[in-house]
């Protein structure tokens, strides 16, 4: 549907992606004398960054459930999926009926958004068919790698990330979908995407909390314990309340052999901050599966 897009906050949505989340505010603050569509795509960057920082309460207050954006309507929807901690039917529901109507699907950007919500959903195959409307858009083509991650088809990802390098090498929208690829394809691909992290990290001259629990990810399945620790104090020093860092933590800890105090009391800051993070829930769930089993005994 859409050719390469000139993208007029290319810097900002570049450090909304590496999580550098005041930096993309300050840069949009500079964008003045905005209209129409530009002025709308400035207010959803600025939204988005403040899902990033966890300000749901905001978003919702700024964007209410009867406004006529599709683009804000369901960034109201992902800041409602991530303070409940799930996506439930009628939160799904208003971006399926948005979906449903093709002039949204327009925007490469709405796209981008909504497929997070069907993913998210576990509706992968409705994601798959409007990214691929804008094969050219680097937020589709990222959450297209994402949805093919999603459903274990990394061969996919790896060719949609070949075919990417032809056009957009340089991007580091790309670079991170090359280096989450890598990720999930392990082995000797670890290394890769460690340094791919790092250098985005070194470029942007911004060592975000996302990149430094995605650099850290690499060093615990290269099983090299102390530096991923190091890594997520520095990044639990930026944010003490990451709930993906303190997440990392319990588990890096545990690896490390550091004493059940130390891991107990990283599960309670974790538990406190997101009491719905998918990591907490599931630990809940094995919890009360082992309890049930124990009944029988």
């Amino acid at each position: 549907m859409s050719d390469q897009i000139v993208d007029d906050f290319y810097t900002a949505r570049n450090l909304l992606y590496l999580g550098a989340y005041p930096q993309a505010l300050a840069n949009l603050s500079q964008q003045t004398h905005l209209s129409g569509a530009l002025e709308l795509e400035k207010q959803s960057l600025r939204l988005r960054a403040y899902l990033g920082q966890q300000n749901y309460s905001l978003i919702l207050d700024e964007i209410p459930a009867t406004a006529t954006s599709p683009e804000l309507l369901t960034i109201r929807q992902l800041a409602l999926i991530k303070q409940q901690g799930s996506a439930s039917p009628s939160i799904v529901g208003v971006v399926d009926e948005l979906v449903a109507d093709s002039s949204n699907l327009q925007s490469p950007s709405f796209v981008a958004l909504a497929a997070q919500v069907l993913v998210i959903a576990q509706k992968t195959d409705d994601a798959l068919k409007i990214l691929a409307l804008h094969p050219k858009s680097l937020e589709c083509v990222a959450m297209t790698v994402v949805t093919y991650l999603a459903i274990d088809r990394v061969d996919l990802a790896q060719k949609l990330i070949a075919r990417v390098r032809t056009w957009a090498e340089d991007a580091p929208i790309a670079q991170l979908a090359e280096a989450w690829t890598n990720l999930f394809v392990g082995g000797p691909k670890y290394n890769e995407a460690f340094y791919i992290f790092e250098e985005l990290a070194q470029a942007s001259s911004v060592s975000t909390v996302p990149l430094l629990n995605a650099l850290a990810a690499c060093k615990m399945h290269l099983q090299q314990y102390p530096e991923a620790m190091s890594l997520l104090q520095e990044a639990l020093e930026k944010n003490p309340n990451s709930p993906d860092t303190l997440a990392n933590l319990v588990v890096c800890a545990n690896h490390a052999g550091q004493s059940l105090e130390t891991k107990t009391q990283y599960l309670d800051q974790l538990k406190h901050a997101a009491p719905n993070h998918p990591f907490v829930l599931d630990l809940e769930a094995k919890d009360a599966e082992f309890d049930a089993v124990k009944t029988k005994f």
